[in-house]
């Protein structure tokens, strides 16, 4: 779950050219958008092994130190594993408040307002691993023939996993990722050439052949045109509301003039640091708001370096009284050139709207601050 957002490339700040930045999510990734990430790619791995091995025909791999019972249950058993990383992603996904992602879009492709098409991939792989559970539980009032046909179903939904991920994920350029993506391409492929060393109709020659040129071709096209360029998240179909509309953290005039009644004007400074190994970056503004009653603000906006500037995943906005009291904090829900807006809490079950507009210029920060109850919206 991205927006992203683009600098000018001469902006930096503590050294690091901040050229493309986002608005979204809260202090920090929430454990939920933790576990949405960890088992998608744990379901794609399962399933890649699967598939790899219904391919490569259970029933061949065999030896007198791997009986084939063993085999078969390898592979009964991973497939279980699928099935429950699958269970626990989706419902991570539709749990995660961080975007609106309604259970009837869990089942229904293409119905969903975030990232309509790449999430509705998502939502077809889920609809052929529930038939491929359902049928498979039914099996003894079905046909061979009828089982089988479904169970093949398998070997579609990994290509369409395979680009859900990359489509939605909000790591999907990130090297380590895309090393364990080709992986799985590469495995897919070798149990289809695997495959073909074997006796098999002439048919099922050509569609494997077919599938080993065509599948990873058009993954290394797609990802090279798609989650690799910058600009990304907004043509995969993010929310406005999460993009924001302009593409700028830019000086901003407005910050020059006249504070507008209501507003307040902050000073600070503004840094970036990066998290060894992770390729993590945080940009972090600490200011103080002038006037009669001064405030501490701290804006914090988390991401990932990709070539031309920072996809941020999450950003958090932080607002308290100098003199001492109950701080409010909440997500940035939208960033739109120089204007950030954060849904702040405060004590009990307050509410306010924090809009900042923004102008960083090195390692400093300007600008100004307006916060208003939540039901004055």
């Amino acid at each position: 779950m991205i927006a992203a957002l683009r600098q000018p490339a001469g902006l930096a700040i503590a050294g690091h050219p901040a050229a493309q930045l986002l608005a979204a999510g809260s202090s920090g990734p929430s454990p939920l958008w933790y576990a949405t990430r960890a088992t998608g790619v744990m379901a794609l791995v399962l399933l890649t092994i699967t598939v790899a091995l219904g391919i490569s025909g259970v029933s061949r791999l065999e030896s007198r130190h791997w009986p084939r019972v063993v085999t078969a249950g390898l592979h009964r058993n991973i497939s279980l594993l699928v099935v429950a990383f699958v269970v626990v992603h989706v419902l991570t996904t539709v749990l995660d408040s961080f975007v609106s992602i309604g259970i009837v879009s869990v089942f229904v492709p293409f119905t969903s307002g975030y990232r309509t098409f790449w999430l509705g991939l998502g939502a077809i792989a889920f609809d052929l691993i529930l038939a491929i559970v359902l049928t498979s539980l039914l099996r003894t009032r079905l046909s061979y023939r009828a089982w089988r046909a479904v169970h093949l179903l398998a070997y579609a939904s990994w290509p369409v996993a395979l680009w859900h991920g990359l489509g939605t994920g909000t790591d999907s350029k990130l090297p380590w990722l895309l090393a364990i993506d080709a992986a799985c391409v590469l495995v897919v492929v070798g149990a289809l050439l695997w495959r073909l060393r074997l006796a098999a109709p002439a048919a099922w020659r050509t569609a494997a052949l077919a599938a080993t040129v065509i599948v990873p071709m058009a993954t290394i096209v797609f990802v090279i045109a798609g989650p690799l360029r910058a600009g990304w998240a907004a043509r995969a179909g993010t929310p406005v509301a999460l993009l924001g509309g302009s593409s700028a953290l830019r000086p901003s005039q407005e910050t020059d003039a006249a504070t507008p009644a209501g507003w307040a004007s902050f000073t600070g400074s503004a840094a970036v640091t990066t998290a060894a190994g992770s390729g993590r970056e945080a940009i972090t503004i600490r200011a103080t708001t002038a006037g009669r009653d001064p405030r501490a603000l701290t804006v914090v906006l988390h991401g990932t370096r990709d070539g031309t500037g920072i996809d941020m995943s999450d950003g958090s906005v932080r607002v308290a009284p100098l003199a001492g009291g109950a701080a409010w904090t909440g997500p940035v829900t939208s960033l739109d050139g120089s204007a950030l807006t954060a849904a702040l809490h405060g004590p009990g079950d307050a509410a306010e709207q924090a809009r900042l507009s923004l102008a960083v210029h090195g390692g400093r920060a300007t600008g100004r601050v307006l916060l208003r109850p939540e039901t004055s919206r």
